[in-house]
């Protein structure tokens, strides 16, 4: 290895390193319409990573989540039906992730176009805050997924395809 290319490599570790920000979180979806026929149902697959290098061992994350963007009877909730909780799993040091798969469509009710959600964080002396981007009192993240494509497949439950990155928002909500 040359002098210079490992100044380059040095360089870049650093500026690597340095860009990484506490708090950061990623989204992917994969949807499925359950039928190639007569439209039965759609189905989502949300892989929600959360990223918080500030945070001690021990710590516990749960992510509240409901569906969102919906049309149809239950339009005036924000997250519907009911909000759910989980906990999510460490998947590698300062990560946690969980997938998370819902009805988005069926025929003659509600279809919901993104995933609503604050990351519920539990420090190991039972301190707790909720990461949801803004200080409102009821702000919350959302995930639109309306843009990902809902290929049919007759084995239900079966999702196809590469999921989706998903572009996240806060909404502030006080």
């Amino acid at each position: 290895m040359s002098r210079f290319s490992r100044h380059a490599l040095v360089l870049a570790l650093l500026l690597t390193s340095t860009s990484a920000l506490a708090g950061a979180q990623w989204v992917q979806a994969r949807t499925v319409l359950n039928t190639c026929g007569y439209f039965s149902n759609a189905q989502a697959e949300i892989t929600l990573t959360y990223r918080n290098d500030d945070l001690p061992w021990g710590t516990r994350v749960f992510l509240i989540y409901g569906w969102g963007g919906s049309s149809g009877p239950s339009s005036a909730f924000d997250w519907a039906p009911a909000p759910q909780t989980v906990e999510v799993p460490a998947v590698a040091p300062y990560h946690w992730g969980t997938t998370v798969t819902g009805i988005i469509r069926a025929r003659s009710s509600t279809q919901y176009s993104s995933i609503n959600y604050v990351w519920k964080v539990v420090l190991p002396d039972g301190h707790e805050f909720y990461e949801k981007g803004n200080d409102s009192t009821w702000g919350y993240y959302a995930a639109d997924f309306s843009q990902v494509p809902t290929p049919c497949t007759n084995t239900a439950g079966s999702f196809i395809g590469t999921p989706t990155p998903l572009t996240i928002t806060t909404v502030v909500k006080n």
